[in-house]
């Protein structure tokens, strides 16, 4: 026999003793929670002008919507995650997906969302037709999937509450730093002059929404504003990075509380495991078998929650603020054999690719679940995920009512 023959039986026996090559992971489906983009203050200029020496700089758009730079930043996102799940196989590379495979539902109650679902539809499959749906609510009504969730089974007892912050020493010395930049910012005043702060003063106090105004100003910078006008020429990058440590020490506190958060998000988590299992719901977000890519289109504070609910965080390289303007948390379901894993990956811009939105792609920053990242690319077995989160949230806790007369945005 020749030699080569024999060489070719050989590897065919080694194949069948040692088994075929087991096949590479492969990604089903993706849940991504995103934050809008860019807005101005949620405050008028005359309501805010009470925490400043001077008057702050108008925006284009009303207190809270979108902003037209807003709109390119998530559009910024939404080709980022195109981008990365055609390279993975979950979109199609051309042409587009097939019916029921991509959806995104917003909430309904602002318009920062709305148009935010609508420019992620839009970016997710560019010249293809995504749904985009959210909720029609009255006006004092809120899309149970982004507000908390209610009802006698998500209540959460009084002492173990979110609202007062544990601070550790090295807290108080990092706030306090941050703190003063802040007042020097919003309104210099001489050494020792808010101690203790005189009535009707620009003194920073226990009163003021630190963490609210600091963002405020981060805002400015990341609407492209000219820097006389982010916080009247006297906030620099590097001290919206340290004044942003109250804003970030604040939301640390609601992530670190589990118990809280995972009863005020009930009803976004049970949409989530719902649409990685191929689960429908009962209205809202278009979720089944077919599913590949459900987008939910929310706000800072529906990441806080995920994360805290999920047990995940992170700290992002050139950003300052863990739930940016157009931050997406992704949930990816793997299959590897016959295996189901969950993988969580954030997309996010630095501060300076909000502001100049370059590059044209944004960054991810994969995750991992507490004590569990045995699977492929670090990836929870979803029946483990499962567990957790039947064990954390009660079970009457967080189902979502079908939403009435839901809109379906012209794209």
């Amino acid at each position: 026999m020749p030699r080569s023959s024999v060489l070719v039986l050989a590897l065919a026996l080694a194949a069948l003793v040692g088994g075929v090559a087991r096949a590479a992971p492969v990604l089903e489906r993706v849940v991504v929670v995103m934050r809008h983009g860019v807005r101005p203050p949620t405050s008028s200029n005359d309501a805010l002008r009470q925490y400043s020496d001077k008057d702050w700089p108008a925006w284009i758009v009303q207190p809270g919507d979108l902003t037209p730079h807003g709109a390119q930043t998530v559009g910024l996102t939404g080709r980022t995650l195109r981008a990365a799940y055609a390279a993975k196989g979950l979109l199609p590379a051309l042409g587009c997906a097939k019916p029921g495979a991509v959806s995104v539902w917003a909430d309904g109650a602002d318009e920062r969302t709305q148009l935010t679902g609508v420019m992620l539809g839009a970016s997710l499959e560019n010249g293809c037709r995504v749904p985009v749906r959210w909720a029609k609510l009255g006006p004092k009504t809120r899309d149970p999937i982004f507000s908390f969730a209610t009802g006698d089974a998500c209540k959460v007892a009084p002492p173990q509450d979110w609202t007062t912050p544990l601070l550790t020493p090295d807290d108080a010395k990092r706030l306090k730093a941050a703190t003063d930049k802040l007042q020097q910012i919003l309104a210099p005043l001489p050494p020792g002059a808010c101690d203790p702060p005189p009535t009707g003063s620009k003194c920073i106090t226990a009163a003021t929404p630190t963490a609210s105004l600091a963002e405020d100003l981060l805002l400015e910078y990341a609407e492209g504003m000219d820097m006389s006008d982010v916080g009247w020429g006297r906030a620099s990058h590097a001290d919206i990075d340290l004044i942003m440590d109250i804003h970030e020490t604040m939301f640390a506190r609601l992530r670190d509380n589990q118990y809280a958060s995972s009863r005020r998000g009930a009803a976004m988590t049970r949409v989530i495991m719902a649409a990685l299992q191929g689960q429908p719901i009962g209205g809202g977000p278009q979720t089944g078998p077919n599913l590949k890519l459900l987008g939910l289109a929310g706000h800072d504070t529906n990441l806080v929650l995920m994360a805290s609910t999920f047990g995940l965080q992170w700290t992002l390289p050139g950003q300052s603020d863990s739930t940016a303007p157009s931050t997406a948390l992704a949930f990816e379901l793997w299959r590897d054999g016959g295996e189901l894993y969950v993988r969580p990956v954030i997309y996010y811009e630095t501060l300076e690719q909000l502001r100049g939105l370059e590059p044209e792609l944004g960054k991810p920053w994969p995750l991992q679940f507490k004590d569990c990242a045995a699977g492929p690319m670090g990836g929870c077995p979803l029946k483990e995920v499962r567990r957790r989160i039947e064990k954390l949230i009660p079970a009457d806790c967080g189902w979502p009512p079908p939403a009435e007369g839901a809109v379906t945005a012209k794209q």
